[in-house]
């Protein structure tokens, strides 16, 4: 039998081999698994490069939320509530009327401030004549006693001038007697011998006469001078006597200057008194301090209040954002940087805003009770740090309340 080949014809004896047709083998799936691994693994890297790349320069935190500088409206005397004038959340202006206390206790005081002023600056009118009034007798009295004491002394000096002179006429005038004398006894001596007539010896014994009557009232001169100086004498110790009593009223003049001085000082005192009346009277009239909401409102009518009492918490309409950065993230960052900001409660929109400033310390080392790691119980935490953010313009369209919570994302490279 013939031997014929695959293709139908007969072999030449030599054995032909047979074309085995290949056998499909399937890849494993690990090796058909590695392009998408590494598909994958090159995208992430990619995307993770793009977002190293898109926040470089950038810092974010969700620890964030607007807050505004709320202030505590409390009482400043105490007094019982007769009127409240606002509700809850109430918008209000600064200066409104927010509640009234009862003011009759604090008009009778200012009634009785005012009467006590007016007591005193009664006080103080009648003290100041009474100085005018010791001032001026003062003052005349010591000027009437040195004007006496230097007439008086002036009448001593003349009254011995007058006994000077009094003293020579008294010399004169007996000389003159002495020699009329004399003239009288040689004429009586010259008539008895008749060398003279009778005339002669009449002139002589009237010039005598007349020369003892010259002495007599030159006598009596002097003796008027003596007494002269005397009672000049006693008028300048009388007026010595009147200068020394002028230093009593110099120390009544003291004093009543003091009264005087101590009755102004009760007249500023009224004055004061009043005035602290007044304004604790307007106290009983409770206003805002500033534009915002009242919120928290504690109090009623008829309600009795302590002085120092809060009754409504004052939420500015003004805010700002405390964002709390961890310690790694603030090394570059200072004030004027800008922020991007969103707020939970209005998604999909930011706001922009810019560093104002950052806060001195830790949030934590401003705690209560902040933690003592000289103990040796010391956990080392990432700490953060109080981040102020201003609105570069406050937006108008959505009420921006305090408390609510954001994400900030500040551009430290700028």
């Amino acid at each position: 039998m013939e031997n014929h080949g695959s293709n139908g014809h007969p072999s030449d004896g030599v054995a032909t081999p047979s074309v085995v047709a290949p056998v499909y083998q399937p890849t494993p799936p690990r090796v058909r698994r590695l392009p998408i691994v590494i598909g994958l693994a090159l995208l992430i890297v990619g995307a993770g490069g793009g977002y190293s790349y898109l926040s470089a320069g950038q810092e974010s935190t969700d620890a964030a939320q607007v807050t505004s500088d709320m202030l505590p409206v409390a009482t400043r005397v105490s007094g019982q509530v007769v009127k409240v004038h606002i509700v809850e959340n109430q918008l209000v202006k600064k200066g409104d009327l927010l509640a009234q206390l009862d003011s009759l206790d604090f008009e009778a005081r200012v009634k009785q401030a005012e009467a006590e002023l007016a007591t005193a600056q009664a006080q103080s009118q009648a003290a100041t004549a009474q100085v005018q009034v010791v001032d001026a007798s003062s003052r005349g009295g010591l000027m009437s006693a040195k004007a006496m004491v230097s007439g008086s002394a002036a009448g001593v000096g003349s009254a011995a001038a007058q006994i000077a002179s009094a003293r020579a006429t008294v010399m004169r005038a007996e000389t003159e007697m002495r020699k009329a004398k004399l003239d009288l006894e040689r004429a009586k001596e010259l008539r008895a011998a008749n060398a003279v007539p009778q005339e002669r010896l009449d002139a002589m014994q009237i010039a005598y006469d007349s020369s003892q009557a010259a002495v007599a009232q030159a006598q009596a001169q002097l003796a008027v001078a003596r007494e002269s100086k005397l009672s000049a004498e006693t008028r300048v110790r009388e007026a010595k006597g009147r200068l020394d009593q002028s230093a009593p009223v110099d120390a009544q003049l003291a004093v009543v200057k003091a009264q005087a001085e101590l009755a102004s000082a009760r007249v500023r005192s009224a004055e004061a008194a009043l005035d602290l009346a007044k304004l604790q009277l307007s106290y009983t009239k409770i206003v805002a301090p500033s534009d915002g909401i009242a919120s928290k409102l504690t109090v009623h009518e008829g309600q009795l209040l302590g002085q120092g009492q809060p009754i409504v918490e004052l939420v500015p309409t003004a805010t700002y954002v405390i964002a709390n950065f961890k310690e790694t993230q603030i090394g570059s960052m200072k004030p004027g940087q800008s922020a991007r900001i969103k707020i939970d409660t209005y998604p999909g929109r930011h706001f922009d805003g810019k560093i104002e400033s950052l806060a001195g310390g830790t949030g934590s080392s401003f705690a209560l009770l902040p933690a003592d790691n000289a103990s040796g119980n010391f956990v080392k935490v990432v700490q953060r740090v109080p981040v102020r953010i201003a609105w570069v313009a406050p937006p108008q369209d959505v009420a921006l309340r305090a408390g609510l919570s954001a994400e900030v994302t500040v551009s430290v490279g700028k």
